[in-house]
């Protein structure tokens, strides 16, 4: 994708999926596939804004739920108080979490030694605090938790669903795309060097604070802006529910798996996550959920710590045909249910293709040529 093409290609990307609620008038498709969609674009942004600050500069962290949860309780308070529009409320959220993350940065930026597992480990201790905080707060939360009441969608956005809807396509696509343009800038080379050796890149004359600085408040920005809107989904919002471990589990997950040195790989990885997640627990079997999804982890770890983007990039093709071939079996057999739970059948068995290694990716293909070539001479000679 060439740089001056790439606004024209997420512009297009954006119309298209901006579709959907009205081909759902026309069509007549469930919401439920709306909701769907809402909630994988959620994930995207989550997953894509983590991976700003951890996948480019390095910095592993685990503050994600506290950046959420900032963007959460903003919008509950600004709108259960204040009476404040919801539009209004979401750069609101965005800009607190930003503050939040700047404040961290400036103190722990600072201190070289506080890197690797002690960033890590500070940043999920300032999720434990905040909860603390809120909880304890009555003009924010109390205990009691926030209730919002029914909000009212701007008539140009339609009803609740396709506004969510909307909402949430506009900001993973900003997330995406903020995501590739640092990728391929000056910046992101920057952050890259910072990532690899931060001494290194400093000598270089990389100026790592600035820079340290400035994708901390993009990430936490992002990442509260999302909440934001995500606290009008939840609609009764709980400290337990808001600052849990889940949030920030599942973003890293979801980057480890799509691929943490790609702007792409988190998009993948929340896809496949959350379309696994629902699946099951559509099924009433979240066990074998937390199983295969903590399977996948580990086998990832161990065998494929680049994640599956990369090699999703070199088989394309195979996978792409193997991923239709068992999803048309599905579908013509009558198998799998929902034709979301048969498009996460099909993903992981396409999955399990892409753990196969390279070598025996190789040898696999070089039988296949043989066979295919030992039949050819066959035929010719009859």
């Amino acid at each position: 994708m060439k740089k001056w093409s790439a606004p024209l290609w997420f512009l297009a990307v954006g119309i298209l999926l901006g579709l959907v609620p009205w081909l759902r008038t026309v069509l007549g498709f469930p919401i439920f596939y709306l909701i769907f969609l809402y909630f994988i674009f959620f994930w995207v942004a989550q997953a894509i804004s983590w991976n700003i600050l951890t996948g480019y500069s390095g910095y592993f962290s685990f503050g994600t739920g506290a950046f959420f949860g900032v963007g959460v309780y903003t919008m509950a308070t600004l709108i259960d108080k204040y009476d404040f529009n919801f539009l209004s409320a979401l750069p609101i959220g965005g800009i607190l979490a930003m503050l939040l993350g700047l404040g961290i940065g400036f103190v722990v930026f600072r201190l070289r030694q506080l890197k690797g597992e002690l960033f890590a480990l500070l940043t999920l201790a300032v999720d434990f605090v905040l909860a603390a905080v809120v909880r304890n707060t009555d003009s924010i939360d109390g205990g009691f938790g926030v209730r919002l009441g029914s909000v009212q969608p701007p008539a140009f956005l339609g009803s609740f669903s396709t506004m969510m809807y909307i909402l949430s396509l506009v900001i993973a696509l900003i997330t995406v795309f903020i995501a590739y343009s640092i990728y391929y800038s000056r910046f992101g080379l920057g952050l890259f060097a910072i990532r690899d050796d931060e001494e290194v890149a400093e000598g270089l004359g990389v100026p790592t604070f600035r820079y340290k600085m400035t994708v901390f408040s993009i990430s936490c920005f992002l990442i509260g802006v999302s909440g934001a809107l995500h606290a009008l989904q939840i609609g009764y919002i709980t400290v337990e529910g808001t600052f849990a471990l889940r949030v920030p589990l599942f973003v890293i997950l979801m980057s480890v798996l799509g691929g943490r040195q790609h702007w792409f790989g988190p998009v993948i990885g929340a896809v496949v996550i959350y379309t696994l997640t629902d699946t099951f627990s559509q099924a009433s079997i979240e066990y074998l959920n937390q199983i295969i999804i903590g399977s996948l982890l580990i086998v990832m770890i161990l065998f494929l710590r680049e994640g599956i983007f990369e090699r999703l990039r070199r088989r394309f093709w195979p996978s792409f045909g193997l991923l239709l071939i068992v999803l048309a079996a599905q579908l013509a057999f009558g198998i799998g249910g929902r034709l979301i739970s048969q498009t996460a059948y099909a993903m992981l068995i396409t999955i399990a293709f892409l753990l196969i290694s390279d070598n025996g990716y190789a040898r696999l293909t070089r039988s296949i040529q043989f066979l295919q070539a030992k039949k050819q001479v066959g035929v010719s000679d009859v």
